[in-house]
């Protein structure tokens, strides 16, 4: 017996304009000095980094700026180093710590200039730091055996926080001083993995990472501890790993960074629009964009079928790639 679906087929929409992914990264503007583990503060529009590795004899002081679109080299960092510590803004940043030597010099950026301001009590070296630059929080690191320390600035002097449950360096962080994440690193058994949460007073333990590992992007993007995000970081092969926080869990990101790296520049950003650049193997160049879709007509799922009334061409999804079907 005839059905109707034998006779008419599927119903294919149509759609004046392709679906869209939900979420997914993007080629940004290329960094015109290569580096890893430098300084970044900022937004996925508005960012800035200083410092860093560029050659394996040393370390650079240039700083450059990013407008969403493209990186240009502005004022120099008073000093050529690496692992600096970051809070806050392109316009109102504090840049922190670093080597080498290890330094606890800490500085300002008004989106200008660099002046100085109080120096950590420890020695600001490998460790993470999140918040603003009137409000920031630094935790872990060395001074020179790996801490469990942690420090809190008001825009003028350091003081100590809370000390964490685990000694960890090369650890991430999200969120503000009063409420914040840190996560991964090396050192205690289990700190690629672990996270802790802040509250202003002290530390407690969280859920882990799915993919434990170190020298994530930092800072990580979100500004509470509800909602953030990590990427990248080593060892191999976890530099292209995602993995979003709400509060409770990290769970993996169905999307991930096209280039594997450790080491890299992140923005403070919410988690929507995320920007990581630079990092290691190397000394890379390259900017990734993570960008969540607002609802569109439709989001692209695999298997879907669509025609282009604009165009006038019948479309599908593979998962991958947005074919288009010709007549043969």
């Amino acid at each position: 017996m005839a059905t109707y679906k034998g006779i008419k087929g599927f119903t294919i929409q149509s759609l004046a304009s392709d679906p869209v992914a939900l979420a997914a990264w993007s080629s940004g503007g290329a960094l015109n000095t290569g580096r890893n583990n430098t300084g970044g503060v900022g937004t996925a529009t508005a960012a800035a980094v200083a410092g860093g590795a560029d050659d394996p004899a040393g370390y650079t002081n240039k700083t450059e700026e990013y407008n969403g679109t493209a990186w240009t080299e502005v004022t120099n960092y008073p000093a050529s180093r690496t692992y600096i510590g970051t809070a806050g803004s392109q316009t109102a940043g504090l840049f922190c710590g670093g080597a080498s030597p290890p330094s606890s010099a800490c500085f300002l950026y008004d989106g200008t200039s660099f002046s100085a301001t109080g120096s950590g009590a420890m020695i600001l070296k490998q460790g993470a730091c999140c918040g603003l630059s009137t409000a920031a929080l630094y935790c872990g690191g060395e001074i020179p055996a790996v801490t469990t320390q942690s420090e809190e600035f008001n825009g003028s002097t350091w003081s100590s926080g809370g000390a964490m449950s685990q000694a960890r360096n090369n650890n991430t962080s999200f969120g503000i001083q009063t409420d914040a994440v840190t996560v991964g690193g090396a050192a205690s058994p289990g700190a690629q993995y672990n996270a802790e949460t802040y509250n202003g007073t002290a530390w407690t333990v969280g859920n882990a990472l799915n993919t434990g590992r170190q020298q994530m992007a930092a800072p990580g993007a979100g500004t509470a501890s509800t909602a953030g995000m990590v990427a990248g970081g080593t060892p191999t092969p976890t530099g292209t790993v995602v993995e979003n926080y709400n509060g409770t869990i990290f769970s993996t990101n169905s999307t991930t960074l096209t280039t594997g790296r450790a080491g890299a520049s992140g923005t403070r950003s919410p988690t929507s629009s995320y920007l990581v650049t630079g990092g290691t193997p190397g000394y890379k160049t390259t900017t990734e964009v993570y960008s969540e879709n607002s609802e569109p007509n439709t989001f692209l799922v695999e298997g879907e079928v669509w025609y282009n009334t604009t165009s006038n061409v019948l479309k599908g999804y593979n998962g991958t790639t947005i074919k288009t079907f010709t007549a043969s």
